[in-house]
């Protein structure tokens, strides 16, 4: 069974969100995973779901999406206080499950709504954060919206997940250009991790596996994503004069799915057997979420669990350390 490292240091409360503008790349399983994690490194977590879809909330057994109860309206926009809006999920960690999202959505666009990217992290993260709880998990929708916009401004840290698929790269593309490098004109936004998931296939091989990891390990183009807003020529898939494309990786790219050049080139010419990166497709995240339960209650010995503990101490560290 695989050993959580239990942490009784002092680290930097932070909120983090799970983002990119596509569907379908695990940023619910993750979001789920992380917190789990990071509770069972002795830490005060609480995990929101801010996607209209709820599969998090549904994943641990919150059914309702519509209700005559509170909502973020209440807090966001009224005067209830934010501890009235969280459940506990009898997994060591919090959350506040998807409810009349798209009201929410709906009433913060209001003409009348003065700063209302700024609600979340002044009526809700600002008031917890630190004195409630060290962090703050947050699932988003894959489209942008005005939670979306509130959740990166009131978390200012960002995971980003990427699936083998064919959208993947312009899924980066799209969250980078769109959401982060218009915001870091204003303020601070750290890409923590780009985190690959749902692999499958082989590495020796010209699969969709390979494309992604391959790209995200040795590309400029893909590299200058990351540093949207910070003098990188997007369109162009440039860096700035005196950024390097390996040292931007390796800020950026968990030791589990780092990959340098000339490993490719290993296993290309045959010397050296292709790598099994994670995070890796299994059975078991299915079946959790069907059970609605955490990965690690469900199978306490799933081989993908160390992993989500990697992801917990790059939250608790506030990026990779070199």
């Amino acid at each position: 069974m695989f050993q959580y490292e239990q942490v009784y240091m002092t680290r930097e409360s932070r909120a983090v969100a799970l983002q990119v503008l596509k569907g379908g790349f695990g940023k619910s399983t993750i979001a789920n995973a992380l917190s789990d994690a990071l509770a069972r490194r002795n830490n005060r977590t609480l995990l929101l779901d801010l996607d209209p879809e709820g599969h998090l909330s549904t994943g641990l057994g919150f059914y309702n999406r519509s209700t005559d109860g509170l909502d973020f309206r209440d807090v966001l926009l009224g005067e209830s206080d934010p501890s009235e809006l969280i459940e506990e999920t009898g997994y060591g960690f919090d959350i506040v499950p998807a409810q009349n999202l798209e009201a929410v959505n709906k009433d913060l666009s209001r003409d009348e709504v003065i700063r209302s990217d700024e609600q979340l992290k002044t009526q809700f993260v600002d008031p917890l954060l630190e004195d409630e709880y060290d962090y703050i998990i947050m699932d988003l929708a894959g489209s942008r919206n005005k939670l979306t916009n509130n959740a990166l401004v009131a978390s200012r840290n960002v995971i980003i997940p990427l699936a083998p698929a064919a959208e993947a790269l312009n899924g980066i593309r799209q969250t980078t250009s769109k959401l982060i490098g218009p915001l870091r004109e204003y303020m601070n936004v750290e890409i923590l991790a780009v985190v690959p998931n749902d692999l499958q296939q082989r590495l020796d091989q010209e699969t969709t596996d390979r494309e992604l990891l391959e790209s995200m390990n040795t590309s400029e183009r893909f590299a200058a994503y990351l540093e949207a807003g910070h003098g990188a020529d997007i369109d162009a898939g440039t860096l700035p004069e005196g950024m390097n494309t390996q040292e931007v990786l390796d800020a950026h790219i968990p030791s589990f799915a780092r990959v340098k050049e000339e490993v490719w080139e290993a296993i290309d010419n045959g010397e050296r057997k292709p790598p099994t990166i994670p995070l890796r497709h299994r059975a078991a995240f299915t079946r959790a979420y069907r059970d609605r339960c955490p990965i690690s209650v469900y199978d306490p010995d799933c081989d993908q669990l160390q992993y989500f503990d990697d992801l917990a101490q790059i939250v608790e560290n506030g990026g990779l350390q070199q």
